[in-house]
């Protein structure tokens, strides 16, 4: 048995595709430490691992959807964490770490304690194979050029003072590690033939959840399913619910409308008959239901929606999203919608055409077969085993 640590930042979207990988390490034999703050307690046990928490400075502003371009928050999160759990980590003396790449401090808890790393990617490699991520990460710098200065800045002090090399944040967030694991096939991963044998694409890591709670499930039995969800984080867009009502209300659509925790449903106006609205869903179930999925573009929604054979209408609000929003149109795996040009009747005949179109249903099932045969969790948990000391 050996001894691994997980550190990972407290945003769903980059925590959720981990739990399986550390479900079957702990099945066989493995003793998992998850760095992570205190509201993930629950998913983490459930994983079967030891949460070892810390506090965030960014996981309120998370919560309320108003944290900003997130890279350029990490140096500052990056200190807090480290100071908190450096010691009780070097304590452990773990035999490998797994880190996010959005996980600044993972990186650096890495090369302060000397223990060999694995990055763990929940979304596409953002590098120079695509120009389409190149221009993404210069209009993202460009946006927020002081935010990204005063990052640089408290990046080059963090590792001054753990006596590292100097390192930008790009560098770091892109950096290869002996082994990266991706949760994407090979086939979305843009410039996915360049990589070498240190990238390996396990696709989509999904494990039954086996827990719908209350869900009505029974109301999606006699019609189309449409699913509706813009993810856990940036969902406040009480508009665009509105806009779902009248695209889709009255309509042969059974339709199930995520709105987050952050949006008052009341306010929203009359629900259609034909509407489930929740704060959140048991996405998998409904997924498996599904005829067409409008996404907010998030990684872990789009293959989870792949894997199940749906096409999708992508929005995408934040981060790599609009890079997602790219590749779909590429492929050929659904529409994408610019969020500013979204209204009652785009929405409409985006739905329909996706519906409408076998040609996006064809596509989605080729790559359904490679994210079937990318391996997800149980590959993801292999190259781990062989890669750490004593395998």
């Amino acid at each position: 048995m050996a001894r691994g640590v997980f550190c990972n930042v407290p945003f769903h979207g980059h925590t959720n595709a981990t739990f399986p990988v550390v479900r079957e390490l702990v099945d066989r034999g493995e003793e998992i430490i998850y760095l992570l703050t205190e509201s993930f307690r629950g998913p983490v046990e459930r994983a079967g691992a030891r949460l070892l928490p810390y506090v965030s400075t960014v996981e309120a502003d998370l919560k309320a959807g108003t944290v900003g371009f997130l890279p350029a928050r990490m140096p500052v999160e990056g200190r807090a964490v480290l100071e908190q759990v450096v010691e009780a980590v070097r304590a452990l003396r773990p035999d490998y770490l797994v880190y996010d790449p959005l996980c600044i401090w993972g990186f650096f808890l890495a090369r302060i304690l000397g223990v060999p790393a694995i990055s763990f990617r929940p979304t596409m490699v953002v590098g120079p194979h695509s120009p389409a991520a190149a221009a993404f990460l210069q209009n993202a710098s460009a946006r927020a050029p002081e935010a990204f200065a005063r990052a640089g800045q408290a990046l080059a002090a963090l590792a001054q003072e753990y006596g590292l090399p100097p390192v930008d944040l790009w560098t770091a967030m892109r950096h290869t590690e002996p082994l990266n694991l991706v949760c994407v096939p090979r086939g979305f991963q843009a410039g996915g033939d360049t990589f070498d044998e240190r990238y390996v694409f396990v696709g989509p890591s999904i494990r039954a959840r086996g827990d719908t709670g209350d869900f009505p499930l029974a109301h999606l039995e006699g019609g189309p399913v449409l699913y509706i969800s813009l993810g856990t984080v940036f969902n406040n867009w009480p508009d665009f619910y509105r806009m779902c009502f009248a695209a889709f209300g009255g309509t042969s659509w059974r339709v199930v409308l995520a709105t987050g925790h952050a949006v008052n449903v009341a306010e929203l106006g009359e629900v259609p008959a034909n509407f489930v609205v929740r704060p959140s869903v048991p996405q998998l179930e409904v997924l498996e239901r599904t005829s067409v999925f409008v996404t907010h573009g998030g990684a872990n929604s789009l293959m989870e929606s792949f894997a199940y054979g749906v096409p999708v209408v992508v929005i995408p609000q934040m981060a790599e999203q609009p890079l997602n929003a790219v590749r779909v149109d590429e492929l050929g795996l659904g529409v994408a919608l610019q969020k500013e040009a979204v209204t009652v009747e785009v929405l409409r005949q985006a739905v329909a055409r996706v519906a409408a179109e076998p040609g996006y249903r064809e596509k989605v099932a080729g790559l359904r077969q490679e994210v079937l045969d990318s391996g997800g969790y149980l590959r993801a948990a292999e190259a781990i085993l062989a890669f750490r000391p004593g395998a």
